[in-house]
């Protein structure tokens, strides 16, 4: 089942026309909220929880995070730790789900006790911008993954290093 794309064909033929994404790529979208696209069609989640463990994965840029750290991001408040390691183990599960309902379960990576996303295997507006890749920052108006609390500090960080360095 997939939910309605936001902006419909007009975003899609943007994410061509600025060859953001080509058309076998899975694009990941950070600017203006978190999303997933494959082939430019947006996935839908069944899981919220799985959504946000692709959406840290994304955070980390490819580094490894631990199951530890998974847990207390994604359970924030849960005392029980064994219990937040299994719904990181639950939230893995439907993600790597919804990702091979596509083919594309090879973006992430499991190892052992960690997590990552595949760099190589996704286009990504905040990757090209740290990247300065030509019109990647058009994409950017002051907003990244606002729907978590968590990724404030990467928005301070990008506002900082590629808005802030002309104003000093």
């Amino acid at each position: 089942m997939r939910r309605t794309q936001r902006g419909g064909h007009k975003e899609k033929q943007i994410l061509f026309e600025y060859g953001m994404i080509g058309e076998h790529e899975s694009y990941v979208k950070t600017f203006g909220g978190f999303d997933l696209y494959y082939q430019g069609e947006l996935i839908y989640f069944s899981s919220s929880k799985a959504k946000e463990l692709l959406a840290i994965l994304v955070d980390w840029s490819g580094k490894e995070v631990t199951l530890s750290h998974l847990a207390e991001i994604l359970n924030e408040g849960e005392r029980d730790e064994t219990a937040a390691k299994q719904a990181v183990h639950l939230a893995w599960h439907r993600l790597k789900q919804t990702l091979k309902k596509y083919g594309i379960e090879k973006i992430v990576i499991k190892g052992r006790g960690t997590y990552a996303i595949n760099k190589e295997a996704v286009v990504c507006d905040s990757y090209d911008m740290v990247r300065q890749v030509k019109g990647a920052s058009n994409f950017f108006v002051g907003e990244y993954m606002p729907e978590y609390s968590w990724a404030e500090v990467t928005l301070s960080n990008l506002i900082r290093d590629y808005f802030d360095e002309g104003e000093s």
